[in-house]
């Protein structure tokens, strides 16, 4: 048994009456145990609130994604577009296992997921506020930010006893809290089965945060370790983990009004960020990405009719550009909605009052903390773009080789931490991963368009300071340079590329390699840039804090129970199966069946189901999984549980710790849910485990998973 060292959040549980809203930390949830027994659950509290017990071991992170173990021989479920990745790595133009999809007939046909694949398994969360506060005193900016981050490392470095675990100092109340959480990293993750793309993602970006759906959103990997049991790279040699718990499938599903709880790992919320930094959002950084996706969507797309290999070389980035696009203008059309932010403006300026009259201190925090995000969003329009552009594959490659040349010059302890040995593998990964998502024509137009917008945001002097010290070699203009860069760079070689990880500084500042040459220029300036930008996120911080304690304050004050803002650590929300009431006198039901996915069928992408689907359906061929309420085989259901990005592949389950589902959407009145959650709307888009084992056991005839799955 693992000795596992919790600390309970001070809380306060006042309220008799919960509302739905809440990411809550596995540790709270005995004090939430009345709440939970009246909306249904029937097991104990306790029994979901420790690490070292089931269900909570079954859990696990992908990095990005949530997922669960459910065999005792390290099977893994996610869903369909988290393992995108693993399956475009193993695609080709002319074997393209997005289209067709991948069903390994045997555990020696499951395929190496893509490099650097990880599955983190939580071990232990431990309390280290006074720890960390006490270590950085009373230091401010930039001091405030190098005592923090060497503290961090510190705790990590005596945290990662071996290269079996992955810890992490997580902040939690704008840096009121701080917890070391130690996890078991998995490295050799493989591609077992996905259905294809007109399955997994069927009704494409069209139906993306919309109900109806009828998307099988499902996928399953595998864990692998070596003969010893330990974390390893991959090997034919592997053998399949052995986790100490894994969910059991309940076949019968749920119902409407049915208990459901999500465990995963929720990545960001900012509900208790000021009114100032959702205006800021709404008003300058959504328009902008807005247009910036859009165009780079464009110039994928418009390549990929020339070049398909283009397609299957950028889908993952595609997909996730296209749910960043519909996010972002979700956001804008929610807040556009009479009186979106009312409640939002009348608690800021009840909390204000309150701070004057009775925290004088935090009032000022407020104060300066308005003054300081004004520093912040003084320039975010260019700031987002030259980000865009330090993002294409190549500059990227040499910034980051060129950066570690120079962090290696350094002790361990004092590198940067992302740049540390223990993380020289993900540096490596990525790396390698560029082959397999990059395409010269089109990183070329991408980065030309971005500088092209980027150059229109500059000033003159800035525009003469950027010729003066970077076009060379005759390039006498932008478009002329960038061709430059691409013509005299092997970067896109991998061998060449992966050799200049071991290459000192002078290596680099005497290579001709344009891109090479490009990143040495730039170092300096980025470099500056980020120990400005620490510093002022470190004071940011330091004003945050003082306002979120005063924020708890006023919350016991009156009766209002608070949760910490998500951080992509291991979180549970619950709530019951139910539709909900959109615009005037719609009422959408909480279930969809496979009625509707003929309904929608056109035969063309993205609503192009198998044919072997349609005649399933035609023949009411439902097997054992027909839902008798909706005589039909349930596709996707909603509940009302409070979910955001990195939950989707969480497991949903049922009042015993089963599994009924996998989380992988919101609706679109529900995305606003970052900034302000609506508990009478906010809806999470799940796929039915019924629709997932139908599909497997009559579409794929996945006999030899539902074997292992205990199903069939």
């Amino acid at each position: 048994m693992k000795k596992i060292l919790l600390a309970l959040i001070s809380l306060q549980l006042s309220c008799s009456v919960f509302a739905v809203e809440g990411m809550w930390m596995p540790q709270q949830l005995p004090l939430l145990a009345k709440d939970l027994k009246e909306k249904g659950l029937k097991i104990s509290p306790k029994d979901i609130s420790s690490l070292d017990k089931h269900p909570m071991t079954a859990i696990v992170s992908l990095g990005g994604c949530s997922a669960s173990f459910v065999s005792d021989t390290g099977l893994i479920v996610t869903n369909h577009h988290c393992a995108y990745g693993s399956i475009q790595h193993n695609s080709t133009a002319e074997n393209n296992l997005i289209d067709k999809g991948f069903y390994a007939e045997t555990l020696a046909d499951e395929l190496p997921g893509r490099p650097g694949s990880r599955v983190y398994v939580t071990q232990e969360i431990n309390d280290v506020t006074n720890k960390v506060l006490d270590n950085i005193g009373g230091a401010t900016g930039l001091q405030r930010h190098e005592a923090l981050e060497s503290y961090k490392k510190k705790l990590i470095g005596q945290c990662e006893t071996s290269n079996q675990y992955r810890c992490s100092v997580r902040v939690f109340d704008g840096g009121a809290e701080y917890f070391l959480i130690k996890q078991l990293q998995i490295k050799d993750v493989r591609l077992v089965y996905a259905p294809d793309d007109s399955i997994g993602k069927y009704g494409g970006d069209i139906d993306n945060w919309m109900w109806p759906r009828h998307t099988g959103d499902f996928s399953f990997l595998r864990a692998y370790v070596d003969k010893e049991g330990n974390a390893a790279e991959y090997s034919k040699d592997n053998v399949p983990y052995r986790p100490e718990t894994w969910l059991e499938l309940n076949p019968q599903g749920v119902d409407t009004g049915d208990f459901v709880m999500i465990l995963g790992y929720p990545g960001r919320t900012s509900r208790h960020n000021l009114l100032k930094e959702i205006q800021q959002y709404v008003n300058v950084t959504y328009p902008t990405l807005i247009r910036h996706y859009g165009k780079y969507i464009n110039i994928i797309e418009e390549i990929g009719q020339q070049q398909p290999e283009a397609l299957v070389k950028y889908a993952g980035v595609l997909a996730g550009a296209n749910n960043r696009m519909k996010n972002y203008q979700g956001m804008l059309d929610g807040f556009a909605k009479k009186g979106a932010l009312d409640n939002k403006t009348k608690n800021q300026e009840a909390f204000v009052t309150w701070a004057q009259k009775h925290d004088p201190d935090a009032y000022k925090a407020y104060q300066n903390l308005t003054v300081l995000l004004d520093k912040k969003y003084a320039d975010q329009q260019k700031d987002l773009v030259w980000g865009l552009i330090k993002r294409s594959n190549l500059l990227s490659a040499a910034s980051t080789l060129y950066r570690l040349s120079k962090e290696k010059e350094k002790p361990d302890s004092e590198r940067k931490s992302s740049y540390q040995k223990r993380n020289w593998d993900r540096i490596k990964n990525s790396l390698l991963r560029i082959d397999r998502s990059y395409l010269e024509s089109v990183d070329k137009a991408s980065l030309k368009h971005f500088a092209g917008q980027y150059a229109l945001l500059m000033t003159e002097q800035e525009k003469t300071e950027f010729e003066n010290m970077h076009f060379t070699d005759g390039a006498d203009d932008l478009y002329g340079f960038i061709d430059h860069l691409f013509a005299n760079s092997e970067l896109h070689d991998q061998e060449k590329r992966l050799a200049w990880l071991d290459k000192k500084p002078e290596d680099f500042e005497r290579s001709e390699d344009a891109f090479i040459k490009m990143a040495v220029s730039m170092y300096a300036d980025n470099l500056a840039e980020e120990q400005a930008d620490d510093a002022l996120d470190a004071d940011i911080q330091q004003a945050r804090l003082v306002y979120i304690e005063a924020l708890k304050k006023y919350a016991q004050a009156n009766n209002i129970v608070m949760y910490s803002d998500a951080n992509s650590t291991l979180r549970v929300t619950y709530g019951n199966v139910m539709g909900y009431s959109g615009n005037d006198a719609v009422r959408y039901e909480p279930f969809t069946t496979l009625n509707g996915i003929v309904e929608k069928d056109t035969g063309t992408f993205p609503f192009d189901s198998p044919q072997k689907q349609l005649d399933l359906i035609e023949a009411r061929d439902f097997g054992k999984y027909a839902m008798s309420s909706i005589d039909s085989v349930p596709v996707n259901f909603l509940a009302d549980l409070d979910i955001t990005g990195g939950n989707s592949g969480s497991a949903v389950l049922d009042d015993r710790a089963r599994l009924v589902g996998l989380a992988f959407d919101g609706n679109y009145e529900s995305i606003n849910a970052d900034w302000i959650f609506k508990s009478d709307v906010a809806r999470c888009i799940n796929v039915d485990v019924r629709y997932m084992l139908w599909v497997m056991e009559k579409v794929d005839a996945t006999s030899r998973l539902l074997r292992e799955l205990g199903v069939n």
